[in-house]
This record gives C-alpha cells, structure tokens and sequence, in this order.
C-alpha cells in the first residue's frame, strides 16, 4: 500500500470513528440506536467500569445543567460552530470542484486565495462545535487525533500537487497560508520542537504534548463546572438543579420531598447521597430516568392539559432530534423558568468497587448513577403528588450519560 493511500485510510478510518463516537447524540434518538449501542454500548460500559479508563467516558462540560456562568455559556454559543463549519466546508468545496471539472490546474480563486486547505479548517471548525455540544473525554481524544491526521493528508496532497504541476504549485504554496492566516501552528511546532530530527518523532511528541495539555484543559473545565453547578448540600444528600435556582428553593423542595413517609422510608433503607431537581416535565429526563409514562395518574388529573401534550409527544427519529435541539438552544443563557410542578429524582451512587460511593462522591469520576425513586410536587402548594420507585436505568439502559 502506497505511503499516499495509507494516509487516506489513516484519515477517513478516524474521520469515520471520530463521527460515529461525537454523532452519538443523533443516533441515541434515531431508530438506528439498537444497532448503534449495541456496538458502541458495550464499549463505553468497559471503559466506565475500569479506574485506568473510567474518565473517558465522562463528559467535561454541563450538558443537562444549566449554569449561568459567563465561561460555560460562551463555551455554549459555540456549540453553533458544527454548523457554520459545514456551510463553511461546502461553501469552499464549490471552487475546489469548479477548478478541477474546468481544468484551471492549481485552485487559487475564492478561499482558496488565502489558505491552502480551507475544507480541513471547516471540518476543524465544524468539529469543534460538535464536541462541546457532546463533551465526552473520548470524543476530545477523537477529535485531537483527527486534527493530526488532516495535517498529514494535507501534506501528502501537497506533496502529490507538487508532482503535478511542477513550480506552480511551489509558487501557490509561497503564497497562501497552510491553515491559518501566519501559520502560527508552524512557529510555535519550529521553536518547540523543530530541533527534533526525524520530522515523523517530532510530530509524534507534538500530538502528545497537545493531547496531554487538551485532556488537562478539560479536566480543569470539568473541575470549574463542578464547582459551579447549581446546587446545595444538605447533611449528606449533595441536591443539584437542572436550571439555576437559589439554594434556598432546593432546599424547600427537600423538605417537601421528605414530608412523605414513603420517601422517609426509601431514605432510610438506602444510601442515597445525591439528587436531581428538575421540571417535571424537563425535555432532558431520558439522560437520568427511564423514558416512560412522564406524568402520573394524579398529575394528569390535578394538570388535565398535559394529557394532550403527551398524546401529541413524538417518540424519536429526527423529528425529536431537531425538536430537543431546538429546545435546548432556548435555554442558552436563561435562567428563568416557571415551575407548575417540580421533580427530585433521588440517585443510589456506586463506587468502582461496587459499593456505596461515599458522601460527597456522586460525581466523581467511575461512579455509577442509578436512578431510584422519583417524587413530584406541587411548587404553589409543596404537596406531594407522586412518589414511584423506578428501574435505575436511563433511557439507553446503564449506559454513561451526561451527569452534569
């Protein structure tokens, strides 16, 4: 196998992997989740239940909650690069193709005038949206490595454009930028590691050096997330908010919660150290609870008009997907929420080691979070409506899905 089809393996075997593991949100609401999961499901439950791997499975960033924190939410607005990457790719596809089918040798009109590769930077673009909508640890690795395979095909096509149209494209090249206006990507690889001889060793330590600072960014943004959420502690049940709210709110409905004596008596049987509030209606629930009937008896008879809701709910596809999509660009920096009717989902927390995870531990990293019981309330009254012990699945199963 030639050194030039070796690289366009290389790179469309790790675009393809990188797509599969970060279009993982699309595909966990599609019909194609069977097959999807049954692949990539058994993966992820390996890495989550091993010390040395359990993180990548972990995501860096809020995605279920939602902060109002200036950082995390411009990290949010970024989300939208996916899809400005992607017209920006097509848009810089249309004089790449026009060229060739015209026969105009080297493209030097349009994007094309200015950068070399303007379609890898697109997908850099693009990519980097994609992985702060779905910031699993495992997705960054994907998506660091998939930057250095782009670097190597586009080295390999300008090797084979220089064979093609001898002194042209050296004068194109002398020109135009690699990817970014100044290249500032070569001088900082040329002060740092220029002195490393062969090139093949001192792109190797690069990629390292670039992995090992991006998975230490991340792990400090998932750090700062933490310590940001909103939430409370109250004696030893960490209690964390969907939406931001006050601690003294979360705290009401603790109280309200605990007022049952069914919840009194679960409390009591079980180790129980961490709990989500969150509408009832929350249009993110499947990440923590069993899809399933979303409102009791009581609460469609106390709230008649959530039966139609429910009777016109769209069960997945892609009309859920733009739908959930839709709706989570709505709650993009907003903070204000009515709540009708609240729901704690009280969550058992297991160590690795298969017991209980200790106070304070429900979001350490290897721990799994099962639901258990699930309370609904009403926010004007603080009755209890429902309380309901259910299966300690999400809607995927046990699968690692966002926590925060």
């Amino acid at each position: 196998m030639s050194n030039a089809t070796s690289e366009r393996f290389l790179l469309w075997a790790t675009t393809f992997a990188y797509l599969l593991i970060a279009l993982e949100v699309l595909f966990m609401i599609t019909p194609f989740a069977l097959y999807f999961y049954g692949v990539y499901g058994p993966v992820l439950e390996w890495l989550s239940q091993h010390s040395a791997t359990a993180w990548t499975t972990e995501f860096f960033l809020p995605h279920m909650v939602f902060v109002d924190i200036p950082l995390l939410n411009g990290l949010a607005y970024l989300q939208s690069m996916f899809v400005i990457g992607l017209l920006l790719f097509f848009l810089a596809a249309a004089p790449l193709y026009y060229g060739r089918l015209t026969g105009r040798g080297v493209v030097s009109f349009g994007p094309y005038a200015r950068l070399r590769h303007p379609q890898y930077l697109a997908l850099a673009i693009s990519g980097l949206g994609l992985l702060l909508y779905w910031p699993r640890f495992i997705v960054l690795i994907f998506y660091v490595t998939m930057l250095f395979v782009y670097y190597l095909l586009a080295r390999n096509e300008e090797w084979r454009m220089k064979r093609e149209q001898p002194g042209s494209y050296e004068s194109y090249m002398a020109s135009t930028w690699m990817f970014l206006p100044g290249e500032p990507g070569r001088t900082l690889f040329r002060v740092l590691f220029g002195w490393l001889k062969p090139k093949g060793l001192a792109l190797s330590l690069c990629y390292l050096v670039v992995m090992g600072i991006s998975i230490a960014a991340a792990f400090g943004l998932r750090s700062y997330s933490l310590d940001h959420l909103p939430q409370t502690q109250i004696g030893e049940l960490q209690l964390i908010s969907v939406y931001p709210r006050p601690a003294e709110d979360l705290a009401e409905l603790h109280a309200a919660a605990i007022s049952s004596a069914e919840v009194q008596q679960f409390i009591g049987e079980h180790q129980t150290h961490l709990a989500y509030v969150m509408p009832a209606d929350f249009f993110l629930t499947g990440l923590i609870l069993q899809e399933g009937p979303r409102y009791s008896e009581q609460m469609l008879n106390r709230y008649p008009h959530l039966r139609d809701g429910k009777g016109q709910a769209h069960n997945g596809g892609l009309v859920k997907f733009f739908r959930l999509g839709y709706k989570f660009f709505q709650t993009i920096g907003s903070t204000h929420r009515v709540y009708d009717y609240e729901r704690v989902i009280f969550v058992e927390t297991i160590s690795l080691e298969g017991q209980p995870a200790a106070v304070g531990e429900g979001l350490r990293i290897g721990t799994t979070r099962l639901p258990a019981l699930v309370v609904d309330i009403d926010s004007d009254s603080g009755e209890v409506l429902f309380v309901s012990k259910v299966s300690g699945n999400n809607a995927w199963g046990q699968l690692p899905m966002p926590n925060i």
